[in-house]
């Protein structure tokens, strides 16, 4: 018999805050360049004829003692029934024994630490002076993602959110992003192609979270020096930005064959305008094995397909403050 924890989305929020979730991100990624954590096969399916899809990432984090995997579905016509695009379920087991340890919703953990990875690519590899940020997308990812890059970025003054194909969340989603982060910064929106091209020229740091599968961002529109954290492409077929843009820049990832197989990063290798090779892991760069950014005129693109062990590490995480504090349901089976 097996006595494992069962932690619900109320309790998973509980206990997560952006800067914890950081650090387990950063982590995972440590671990993973290391050799002390492995990523097992992603298996992704896209429900013909319907806009919906299912993942499983999982592996191994022999570093915090633990493997397991998250299954996930986006189905993005769940608002018309008042339910999250995204929803999650993870399951961490114990390194040593096998047993279940814990198992918890991971819609809340997905959201965050997609965020959070966009983060720890602009502390990475933004300049540091960074002031204008531009968010493309308005999704449950998007908050996030700018919670995480303000945390990691101490000079971000402007943020600009865009949506170009649903113009009406575009100001809402403004206003709620005023309401989170306070009177501080200064918070525009735009609704057209017109207007993210504008925020585009000025951005010194950019967000892409869209699910599109042609190119949004043009290479003309962005300038020397800007930062990009694309966490959109996760998926054959995605992309957001034109391959050109992705030709010129200096390229990161969370993992390389990924992000080659299914990330920002596989339609310009299939074009021929990038090699894997051109591609640096993040995890390195964390670490100090290999540079980043090594000018202010370079434009760095961190392709972040999402990895389970994101997910693993955030969710361990969860287990052993959970215990601390007595929250969850303890189960047996």
């Amino acid at each position: 018999m097996q006595e494992f924890i069962l932690i619900n989305q109320e309790e998973v929020a509980s206990i997560l805050d952006m800067k914890t979730v950081i650090a387990a991100v950063e982590k995972a990624y440590s671990l993973k360049v290391s050799g002390q954590a492995e990523l097992f096969p992603i298996v992704c399916h896209e429900f013909s004829g319907e806009d919906s899809e299912f993942d499983i990432k999982s592996g191994s984090v022999d570093g915090a003692g633990a493997f397991g995997m998250k299954l996930v579905s986006a189905f993005y016509g769940n608002d018309v029934y008042g339910l999250p695009r995204l929803m999650g379920t993870i399951l961490i087991f114990d390194r040593k024994t096998g047993t279940l340890k814990g198992m918890m919703d991971g819609t809340l953990i997905t959201n965050m630490r997609t965020g959070a990875a966009g983060g720890v690519g602009a502390k990475y590899l933004a300049r540091p002076g960074s002031e204008n940020l531009v968010t493309l997308g308005t999704g449950a990812q998007a908050m996030p993602l700018i919670e995480a890059t303000l945390e990691a970025l101490g000079n971000i003054k402007k943020i600009t959110v865009v949506n170009v194909h649903n113009q009406g969340k575009a100001g809402a989603f403004a206003e709620a992003v005023r309401d989170k982060v306070g009177s501080g910064f200064k918070v525009c929106f735009a609704e057209d192609m017109a207007g993210l091209e504008v925020a585009v020229r000025s951005a010194d740091v950019i967000l892409t979270a869209t699910p599109s599968k042609e190119a949004i961002i043009k290479s003309g529109w962005v300038k020397p020096g800007t930062h990009l954290s694309c966490i959109g492409s996760d998926m054959e077929g995605k992309q957001e930005l034109d391959l050109e843009l992705t030709g010129r820049a200096k390229l990161f990832a969370d993992d390389v064959t990924q992000v080659v197989a299914v990330g920002e990063c596989e339609k310009a290798v299939k074009a021929g305008l990038v090699k894997a090779e051109d591609i640096t892991e993040i995890g390195d760069v964390i670490l100090g094995n290999k540079p980043g950014r090594t000018s202010d005129e370079d434009i760095t693109i961190f392709d972040s397909t999402g990895i389970g062990l994101q997910d693993l590490m955030t969710a361990s995480m969860v287990i052993d403050k959970a215990k601390e504090k007595g929250i969850g349901t303890l189960l047996k089976v």
